[in-house]
């Protein structure tokens, strides 16, 4: 973590809730100075604690060929089976892709300017961040609801049952697992199983989360960049061999400052970024999808089929919870995409008719450059838009309703 201190605090404070997930389930960055012991020994009890559960959780699952389970357990245990298959695969994709992940938020973070910025770039930087920090306190904290809600209330219910009837006591754990012994024989071994099954279960949610947070966090960096970037050509001007700015202060060709060669170079770098964002997330992204929907249409059809108030409730908040990063994740990479595309507007907004055809020519360049926006993909074939969520949630409600039908009718 030392080595992203030095960058701006407003640049590395949406990251620290990122890592601090991650690193809940021993995925760490920016430790390759930190002993080998000590930044592994934690997965010696991680990865066989995460492996029991998701083989116990599987065999179970397989009971369903055998019409073990009822509908409504189900419609509960198909889409938490396919959230803990989901973490894993999750897991593997950003762990392979850690150093690339590291590198990226180093050069955008070396890159992330505090300085030289007139009135209205700090405002909009200002609320790009605001707006950043409230969707992650949202999305933190509706999962943390959604997962504490739904672990707990089978401990609740079996409480408040104990005191009702006592000895007749039916003890709940959260999942449904299958042991090779009793895990509820008595109230020792039950709470030890329900304490097993809480902390296996949010190591896969806190990855499931952490991967999110960073993807979200380089989208609106990436965004909030290519904005200011819009602002630095809108104003810039040639005067024979000088550039100045719309606030008349005149800065050389060759200085670092906002010179036309300098935005060309820093919309360069900002494309290059962002196509190593995509090539590193675009797995993550097909994984989302392809999971989301299945996984919404069978808690909206657990919520059809569940007989109490409390398991209405639990699978109605776990389907908001759902949709809460699909959305947020939609909305930034559709944010890219329009500041990205944004610069050509910019450019074409610029007063380049005043100036020599050198200048003009390099307007050109950079219009049919931005005129292909840039954009985070899933696969490196489907543009993630606010259309993506729409189809989502379009295919989710097709599903649910089919599978509602069909149980009607039967």
């Amino acid at each position: 973590m030392d080595e992203i201190e030095d960058f701006p605090y407003e640049f590395t404070k949406p990251f620290y809730l990122c890592f601090n997930l991650l690193k809940r389930c021993n995925i760490g960055f920016f430790d390759d100075n930190v002993p080998v012991f000590k930044k592994y020994w934690r997965f010696f009890f991680i990865i066989p604690f995460v492996l029991i559960h998701y083989i116990s959780v599987s065999v179970y699952m397989s009971r369903v060929f055998t019409n073990e389970i009822k509908i409504s357990e189900l419609a509960f245990m198909v889409p938490v089976y396919l959230i803990l298959t989901q973490g894993i695969l999750k897991a593997a994709v950003i762990i392979s892709r850690k150093r690339d992940t590291a590198d990226l938020i180093k050069e955008l973070g070396s890159m992330w300017r505090t300085d030289n910025l007139n009135e209205y770039q700090t405002k909009k930087k200002n609320i790009f961040l605001k707006r950043l920090n409230l969707g992650h306190a949202v999305f933190y904290w509706g999962s943390m609801i959604a997962t504490w809600q739904n672990l707990l209330a089978p401990l609740a219910f079996t409480l408040f049952k104990n005191i009702l009837y006592e000895d007749d006591t039916e003890f709940l754990l959260p999942l449904g697992c299958v042991y090779p012994f009793d895990p509820v024989k008595n109230w020792m071994r039950y709470i030890a199983m329900y304490a097993f099954q809480v902390y296996t279960t949010f190591r896969y949610v806190y990855v499931y989360i952490g991967t999110e947070f960073v993807m979200i966090t380089l989208c609106a960096h990436l965004s909030t960049e290519f904005a200011l970037l819009r602002e630095d050509l809108k104003h810039v001007k040639s005067r024979k061999d000088k550039i100045t700015l719309k606030n008349e202060m005149i800065i050389s060709a060759d200085n670092s400052g906002n010179s036309l060669k300098n935005v060309i170079r820093n919309h360069q770098k900002l494309i290059h970024l962002t196509c190593s964002l995509n090539n590193i997330f675009s797995v993550l992204v097909f994984i989302d999808l392809l999971f989301a929907t299945v996984i919404m249409c069978f808690f909206g059809f657990g919520a059809t089929v569940a007989h109490g108030a409390v398991d209405i409730a639990n699978n109605f908040i776990a389907v908001l919870a759902l949709l809460l990063p699909i959305y947020i994740l939609c909305y930034y990479a559709e944010l890219l995409k329009v500041e990205s595309s944004g610069i050509a507007e910019s450019a074409y907004d610029n007063v380049w008719y005043n100036y020599g055809t050198h200048y003009q020519r390099a307007i050109r360049f950079i219009i049919l450059r931005s005129q292909r926006p840039c954009c985070l993909t899933s696969l490196n074939y489907v543009p993630i838009t606010l259309n993506t969520f729409t189809k989502v949630v379009s295919t989710t409600w097709s599903y649910f309703s089919l599978a509602r039908s069909l149980y009607s009718n039967n």
